[in-house]
């Protein structure tokens, strides 16, 4: 496989004369523009910062010949999800002080703020960075935030099991100081040791992002297939404890590129502990070297393996290693995806309760003020925080003593807890979408409790109500909230039509089947009742839904 005889992408042009990520930011940023040049753009996605524009006042302004409402989404970092009290606090700071009053958890447990404005991007860089949290490779062509599942950092008693997904970003974050000068003023939180860029990322970085997701091995929460490498925790007799090793997976594809699709991930090997950070860098150099700079469209790792079959791709694997790998362990069996919402008590004593936040948005509205609530636990209890791979947030690491005051807290701030949320309600995710990211074709987060509304009196008017259904909605077919893997996706297709998917589950390890095309939002559910009224008469007892359309065929 070989792109030579195309011609590079005009962004390789632009991350290789960036001058290792700085190109000319720190001048855009001072300077009385709202916004920033297609060059900036692109750098600034290194830095965890996309370009946006207000898009339900686009036209409104156009008409009026104003220049575009140019705004910026900034995301943070969070290995795993994890963060302390008072991080928690200072994004709740920044939230309303350089943000539009929300906090935004992600699939990738992440954390975004929308409608920042350009001046407000340096003071919200410096909050964070003083509780040494970062911006910085949240976006760009580099190994995004890992995630992992919250039980192996929360209640694990293998120290560098619960370590490993702050391991794994230490060891491969990029090295150049360019953030820390230019949004930081290069005032150093911790004791950060200037360094060349390390050599899997040379001067043009990767050809795209590079995602790494480790499993609980008796739980998917992170939909582990789904990413460019995971990681599944295990131990093999007479080698001892490491990991199985999948490469490959990617869930987004392009409308535009036939040539395009969502793809699994394959098992590569079992590696131990000593030998995981050697193989993960052959993988990814391997992807450094033969990934597609030519178009962006098709420059994941996925394609890489699929082009050149799983099994060459293993041989050019080894051949870097300079040895044999060893055949990977069976994936476990018991591996559907745990949401962990509700209390639960950890093997030390203490205490963790997930509690469920619709489309991961962290806010007070009329129905309810969770920020608040979050808030006042972070300065009364001095919990914990987990965000989840389902968006939710986990308040862990509480005191026996503590419970009631945090169920009083949540109550008088009429937060919903898990007995009280919808079989469908439970589990949905959505991607913001509109009105704020540039790739949407439509809604999305906005109308995901409506659509969660119909399905659910779909279920009920057929005796199903009681079942669990996992929904996942998009704007687009980029796939942020994974709808490719979901027992039923609902994929944005036009400005007012979505394609519909079935036949994913909860263990992540099965892609969905197109079901009908550019369907009408209000006709989603009527579009999916003949497959409920089949599941109800056809399926096996407490069978889910994305098993029996797997096993009986999408018509």
């Amino acid at each position: 496989m070989t792109t030579e005889s195309k011609q590079q992408t005009a962004v390789e042009d632009i991350k290789r004369s960036s001058n290792f990520l700085r190109g000319d930011l720190r001048h855009e940023l001072d300077n009385d523009v709202a916004n920033v040049s297609n060059d900036g753009e692109q750098i600034l996605k290194f830095h965890g910062i996309y370009a946006q524009d207000n898009r339900d006042v686009r036209r409104e302004r156009a008409l009026k010949g104003e220049e575009l409402d140019y705004i910026f989404m900034i995301r943070v970092v969070v290995p795993g999800g994890k963060l302390s009290p008072e991080q928690w606090l200072t994004l709740d700071r920044v939230a309303s002080e350089q943000a539009d009053g929300s906090i935004r958890l992600t699939t990738r447990q992440a954390v975004q703020f929308h409608g920042v404005v350009k001046d407000g991007l340096r003071p919200l860089a410096r909050a964070i960075d003083a509780q040494l949290m970062t911006s910085f490779g949240a976006c760009g062509d580099v190994v995004r935030n890992v995630v992992s599942c919250p039980e192996l950092q929360s209640n694990g008693t293998d120290e560098r099991l619960v370590d490993i997904t702050q391991h794994l970003a230490r060891t491969f974050r990029a090295t150049t100081e360019a953030h820390w000068e230019i949004f930081v003023n290069g005032d150093k939180a911790a004791s950060r040791v200037d360094a060349e860029e390390r050599p899997f990322y040379g001067d043009t970085y990767l050809p795209r992002k590079f995602k790494i997701g480790v499993a609980h091995p008796e739980d998917n929460c992170v939909d582990v297939f789904a990413q460019d490498l995971g990681l599944i925790p295990g131990s093999l007799e007479g080698v001892g404890p490491g990991f199985t090793v999948l490469v490959g997976g990617g869930l987004g594809r392009s409308y535009a590129n036939e040539d395009t699709f969502a793809r699994l991930a394959n098992p590569l090997a079992f590696v131990t502990y000593e030998e995981l950070d050697e193989v993960i860098a052959a993988v990814i150099t391997t992807y450094r070297d033969l990934g597609d700079r030519t178009d962006r469209k098709r420059a994941r790792m996925k394609y890489v393996v699929a082009d050149m079959g799983f099994e060459q791709f293993r041989k050019e694997i080894e051949s870097r290693l300079g040895r044999d790998l060893r055949a990977p362990l069976a994936i476990p069996s018991r591996f559907d995806a745990n949401d962990h919402l509700g209390w639960r008590e950890l093997s030390d004593g203490t205490h963790q309760l997930g509690v469920r936040v619709s489309a991961g948005r962290v806010r007070d509205d009329d129905a309810s003020q969770l920020r608040s609530a979050l808030r006042r636990i972070a300065e009364s209890v001095a919990p914990t925080f987990f965000i989840t791979a389902q968006q939710d947030i986990l308040i862990s690491h509480v005191a026996g003593v503590d419970r009631a005051r945090v169920d009083e807290i949540l109550t008088r701030h009429s937060v919903r807890r898990e007995d009280d949320l919808g079989a469908v309600e439970r589990t949905a995710l959505a991607c913001p979408a509109l009105p704020t990211c540039g790739q949407a074709l439509t809604e999305a987060e906005r109308r995901l409790p409506e659509l969660v509304g119909t399905i659910e009196n779909a279920l009920g008017q057929r005796q199903l109500g009681r079942r669990s259904l996992q929904l996942r909605m998009t704007g687009c077919p980029n796939g942020c909230a994974r709808p490719a893997v979901a027992e039923v996706g609902v994929v944005g297709r036009t400005r007012s039509t979505y394609d519909v998917y079935v036949g994913g589950g909860a263990r992540g390890d099965r892609l969905a089947t197109l079901y009908r095309e550019k369907v009408k939002f209000d006709d989603i559910a009527v579009v999916l009742g003949p497959l409920f009224e089949r599941w109800e008469n056809e399926g096996d007892i407490d069978e889910p839904f994305g098993d029996f359309m797997s096993r009986v065929g999408v018509e």
